[in-house]
């Protein structure tokens, strides 16, 4: 867990200032691109109906990683994906494992001691 505690305030203010365009990110990079749907679907050798499924995929929630990464391929563009803790209290994965698990608390008390004593480094702990 000790990469992602390091960049858990960096994916939290990319998540509080990347909000979803209302159409998907693959219309909204398209668009402002200049692409149409028909040069982005020869860019990656797809017809141009399969890449709108893309866009209207991602628009209604259900589009797979791998369309997204794709598609985004297709406009010389990445696909950056992370997953970071949502809700009150909860900023951090810490905080969430807390949360979760009240013996989280207690396991990562257990770490510190015995990496003290000489024991497992607690980001090597399982």
């Amino acid at each position: 867990m000790a990469g992602l505690q390091e960049n858990v305030e960096l994916l939290n203010a990319a998540r509080d200032v990347a909000g979803r365009p209302a159409k998907g990110w693959l219309r909204a990079v398209r668009e402002a691109i200049g692409l149409t749907q028909g040069e982005a679907a020869a860019r990656i050798g797809v017809r141009r109906q399969t890449y709108a499924q893309f866009e209207a995929s991602e628009e209604r929630g259900a589009v797979s990683i791998e369309s997204l990464r794709r598609a985004a391929e297709s406009m010389d563009c990445e696909l950056v994906y992370f997953v970071v803790p949502r809700g009150p209290g909860a900023r951090t994965y810490a905080d969430l494992a807390a949360a979760r698990d009240p013996n989280a608390t207690l396991q990562r008390a257990t770490d510190h001691s015995m990496a003290l004593r000489g024991g497992v480094d607690p980001d090597d702990a399982p």
